[in-house]
C-alpha cells in the first residue's frame, strides 16, 4: 500500500488530521499498527474499552465517522452489516468466554483451597464428562470438600447467593453423613 493510502487510512480510522497521521507513521516506519499504538500513547486515540482485542474493535474505539461514510454507500451498506453482525457474534463468544475465564470454582477442604478452576473449564469438562464431573462433586461433598464461586468483575450480591446454594449443598451433604453415622 502507496504511503499515502497509509495516512489516509490511518486518518480516517483514527479521526485525526492529515499532518498527525503522516508524522506518527513516519516515526513508526510507516507500520499502521505501531502508529495507533504511538497515537494511544500520546493520548490522541482512545484506548480499547477492554483487556483484549478484536479486530472488529476499531469502529467502536477509534471514530464513528467510519460508519458514516459507510451508510452512504447504499446497498454496499448492507453486506457491510450483514459481517458486522456475524462478527458480533464471534465478539459475544469471546466475551462470553473472558468473564467465565474471570470467574472461579474454588475447591476447598477446612479452609485450605485445594484448587481454583476457571468457571470456562468447568463447563468444558461438564459438557465432555458431566457422568463423571457430578458424581465426583457428589462424592467430594460427602469428604468435607466445599465449593465457592468467586470473581473481581461479578456482582457480590449474584455471588453470595449462588455461595449460599453451594453452602446449602454442603450442610446437606454433612447431615446425611451424620445421619449414616448414627444409624
Amino acid at each position: 500500500m502507496d504511503k499515502i493510502k497509509l495516512v489516509d487510512k490511518l486518518r480516517t480510522k483514527a479521526n485525526i488530521t492529515y499532518e498527525e497521521a503522516k508524522v506518527a507513521l513516519e516515526m513508526n516506519n510507516w507500520d499502521i499498527l505501531e502508529a495507533v499504538v504511538y497515537l494511544e500513547e500520546q493520548g490522541r486515540v482512545k484506548r480499547p474499552s477492554v483487556s483484549i482485542f478484536y479486530t472488529h474493535e476499531d469502529k467502536e474505539s477509534y471514530t464513528s465517522s467510519h460508519e458514516d461514510n459507510s451508510k452512504d454507500e447504499g446497498s454496499a451498506y448492507g453486506s457491510e452489516q450483514n459481517k458486522n453482525s456475524f462478527n458480533g457474534i464471534f465478539e459475544a463468544i469471546i466475551k462470553a468466554i473472558d468473564t467465565g475465564n474471570n470467574i472461579f470454582i474454588e475447591i476447598i477442604n477446612k479452609g485450605n483451597i485445594l484448587l481454583k478452576v476457571p468457571f470456562t473449564v468447568i463447563i468444558l469438562l461438564l459438557f465432555f464428562g458431566f457422568w463423571i464431573i457430578i458424581p465426583l462433586m457428589i462424592v467430594a461433598l460427602f469428604f468435607d470438600i466445599e465449593f465457592l464461586i468467586a470473581a473481581d468483575r461479578i456482582d457480590i450480591g449474584k455471588l453470595n447467593e449462588i455461595n449460599k446454594v453451594f453452602g446449602k449443598m454442603s450442610k446437606a451433604a454433612r447431615d446425611i453423613k451424620e445421619k449414616f453415622k448414627e444409624g
